[in-house]
C-alpha cells in the first residue's frame, strides 16, 4: 500500500504545528521539517558550512546559536538564500529517509517554507493553515526569544498568503478557538482517508 504525503504549511504563528498534532492524534504520522532543520544544526558538516557562509559569530559553546543565525539569515534575501542552499538539500535527504519508512495511507509533512523550498512538488497535495496577521503576531510574541521585529522579518522572507491561497489544495482557517480548528481537521481527515 502506498502512502499519500500531504504538505502542511502556513505563515509563522498560523498554527500548523497544532494542526499536525491533531492529525497525529488521529493516527497520521507527521514529519516536521523545521524540527529536522534544527536537529541538523548539531551536525558538524552543516555547522562548518554555516560558519563559512555567516562567520563564527553564529557559534557559541561549540553549537550554533539559533537566535544569532536566525537574525543574520533573515536580514537579507541573499543571506536567506545562502542558508537555504545549505539546509534544504540536507532536510530533503532526511525527508526521503522518513518517507521510505511510512506504511500508513496518509502522512503529513509540515514545514514553514514548504512553498519557498520547492517541497510542494513532492507532495500529493498542499494543506495551508491561515490566520490573520495580527492574530499570528499575538501568538508568536508569546514564544520565548521572539520580538515584533523578528516576527516582521520572518513574515517578509516567507511567501505571502495570496501565493499560499493560490497553491493550496485544502485550506484550514485558524482565527477562532481550538474546537473550531479541530472540527476542520476532522473533516479534512475524513475527506483524505475516504479518497484513499
Amino acid at each position: 500500500m502506498t502512502t499519500d504525503f500531504y504538505g502542511l504549511t502556513g505563515g509563522i504563528g498560523a498554527g500548523k504545528s497544532t494542526v499536525a498534532k491533531m492529525f497525529a492524534d488521529l493516527g497520521v504520522p507527521s514529519l516536521d521539517l523545521d524540527k529536522v532543520g534544527r536537529e541538523l544544526l548539531d551536525e558538524k558538516n552543516i555547522q562548518q558550512q554555516l560558519v563559512q557562509a555567516f562567520g563564527s559569530s553564529i557559534m557559541q559553546d561549540n553549537a550554533i546559536n539559533r537566535e544569532t543565525l536566525r537574525t543574520i539569515a533573515f536580514q537579507s534575501k541573499t543571506n536567506t538564500l545562502a542558508l537555504n542552499n545549505i539546509m534544504h538539500p540536507a532536510i530533503r535527504d532526511a525527508e526521503m529517509t522518513w518517507r521510505n519508512k511510512q506504511t500508513t495511507p496518509l502522512a503529513i509533512i509540515e514545514a514553514s517554507v514548504l512553498i519557498e523550498s520547492g517541497g510542494v512538488q513532492r507532495m500529493h497535495g498542499l494543506i495551508v493553515v491561515f490566520a490573520d496577521e495580527d492574530i499570528r503576531k499575538q501568538r508568536v510574541l508569546k514564544r520565548p526569544n521572539f520580538n515584533a521585529e523578528t516576527f516582521d522579518n520572518i513574515v517578509k522572507q516567507q511567501t505571502t498568503d495570496d501565493i499560499r491561497k493560490g497553491l493550496a489544495d485544502m485550506v484550514i482557517e485558524n482565527n477562532k478557538d481550538l474546537s473550531h480548528l479541530q472540527e476542520q481537521v476532522y473533516h479534512l481527515y475524513n475527506r483524505l482517508t475516504q479518497h484513499h
